[in-house]
């Protein structure tokens, strides 16, 4: 393979890219879970490895150290998928095509996958360097973070010996993630037998351009494609008949940026649900005008039109879409800016046969997402729709100041001058999970820096890769 990164005294920059040539998006883990299999059997280290793909691999203490409490590693192989729209590359078959280009690794019109590369990447380098000083070492290697960790879900704890974790899933060098939050992973969905709609137009409705970020950036209160969508329609359901066709829209763990709903209605009613929907368009580009500058709504008329929803499961899906919330929930008292719950609705999908969105109340105290998922299942069942959980995982709150955060302060100190930053993140992270089954981990975050995760922008700061491996092998000499 061609590559792109200097290589020398940098073993991890090394599997980095090698691991980059493998496919290895969510719930498509085995061909990275067999390298990494692979490597382990090839350098002697006992493995395991389960039903979905989860690896942990075994290193022993270096000469001095066999009797220091056990230290896991983790990170998830998974990565998201995500190209831009000219971009030709299929990602079940090729590998990412890394570039460098101003002290960053990014990849031509696709994400690069550093969430989660890097610790993939520094966990391997540690397994192969013979000349660290480090306790017995348990490498975590878990599956299908991405759309709402679901491989940690199935991993067995009782495999592990660790007394101290570094997870190294996040984004911001120097720091250590205190509060992350929780969800429940939910999905609506209702069946129905399509009926002609005779003597209709169809009339598709699109919004778009839209900003969109990542779920966990609530606070900035953008505009949801699909909330926007939804509101036209309840607006328009309102004044005139009008029967569903479809609606699809969104992509997972993002605020949907585009949606578009078609729609039956009468000849003589067009022109009153086209001036509906452009009053509710333009109120909502009023209300977003600083987030959502670029919102763009198209109407497009298409004669005669095909099978609808039941008139009942029309009324109740739109209503119920339309009252769903969507968005910031609150904020954090001790984070000031930093959301502690929010409701998000990320896709919607429309089958000849039925219709289902995913949805995810998320809190960082368990507690209330709990009450969330349950006012959110009142509401599917006043409107006679299904909504089911296809797995909850919880956040965690963790206190500055223990014994391995105190270790780390002191490297990132000695090494860079600066103190590490305790952070609160509105997002799922695996740390909750292993907390919750194992919760005498003592734990910190250690991570290399890295911009827009999950779009095609994604970049990774290379002096960043750099440091924080540095810190990681000091962190484990002193441990």
């Amino acid at each position: 393979m061609d590559y792109v990164l200097n290589h020398e005294g940098k073993p991890y920059a090394r599997l980095f890219e090698e691991i980059s040539a493998i496919p290895r998006g969510s719930f498509k883990e085995g061909r990275i879970a067999d390298f990494v299999c692979d490597f382990a059997q090839n350098l002697g280290l006992p493995y395991t490895r389960d039903a979905v793909h989860n690896v942990v691999v075994y290193k022993p203490a270096s000469p001095g150290y066999e009797e220091h409490e056990t230290v896991m590693l983790q990170g998830h192989m998974d990565m998201i998928w995500s190209k831009r729209p000219d971009v030709d590359f299929d990602f079940e078959t090729q590998g990412i095509r890394l570039v460098v280009k101003d002290g960053f690794l990014m990849a031509e019109g696709t994400t690069c996958g550093s969430d989660d590369g890097v610790a993939v990447a520094y966990m391997l380098a540690v397994l192969q360097d013979s000349s660290l000083r480090h306790p017995p070492l348990e490498c975590v290697f878990t599956t299908a973070e991405e759309p709402g960790l679901y491989g940690v879900q199935n991993f067995d704890c009782s495999q592990l010996k660790a007394r101290k974790y570094i997870n190294m899933d996040g984004n911001q060098e120097g720091t250590s993630l205190l509060v992350a939050a929780g969800a429940a992973n939910g999905r609506f969905s209702k069946s129905f037998k399509r009926e002609e709609a005779d003597g209709c137009v169809r009339l598709d409705i699109r919004i778009h351009g839209l900003t969109g970020a990542h779920i966990q950036f609530q606070e900035r209160q953008l505009a949801n494609a699909i909330k926007v969508v939804a509101r036209i329609l309840y607006y328009i359901q309102k004044k005139i008949p009008i029967r569903l066709v479809s609606i699809d829209g969104g992509s997972m763990t993002t605020i949907p940026v585009c949606c578009t709903a078609k729609l039956a209605v009468a000849p003589a009613d067009l022109e009153t649900a086209k001036q509906i929907a452009r009053q509710a368009a333009d109120e909502v580009r009023l209300e977003h005008k600083q987030s959502d500058p670029g919102l763009t709504m198209e109407l497009l008329e298409v004669p005669g039109t095909e099978p609808v929803m039941p008139e009942e499961v029309s009324r109740a899906v739109i209503s119920l879409l339309h009252l769903l919330p969507a968005g910031l929930a609150d904020l954090s008292l001790t984070f000031p800016g930093l959301p502690i719950s929010s409701f998000s609705l990320e896709t919607i999908d429309t089958t000849q046969d039925g219709i289902t969105w995913f949805y995810r109340p998320t809190s960082a105290i368990t507690s209330k997402m709990l009450d969330m998922d349950e006012r959110t299942r009142m509401l599917a069942e006043l409107y006679g729709v299904d909504y089911t959980v296809e797995n909850y995982f919880y956040g965690h709150c963790v206190e500055a100041g223990s014994p391995l955060y105190q270790i780390f302060d002191q490297v990132w100190f000695e090494q860079n001058g600066e103190h590490i930053r305790p952070i609160g993140a509105h997002y799922g992270n695996e740390i909750g999970f292993f907390l919750r089954n194992m919760p005498w981990l003592d734990m910190i975050l250690l991570v290399a820096t890295h911009y827009q995760a999950h779009t095609p922008e994604e970049k990774l700061d290379l002096a960043s890769f750099d440091r924080c491996y540095r810190c990681l092998i000091e962190i484990l000499r002193r441990l």
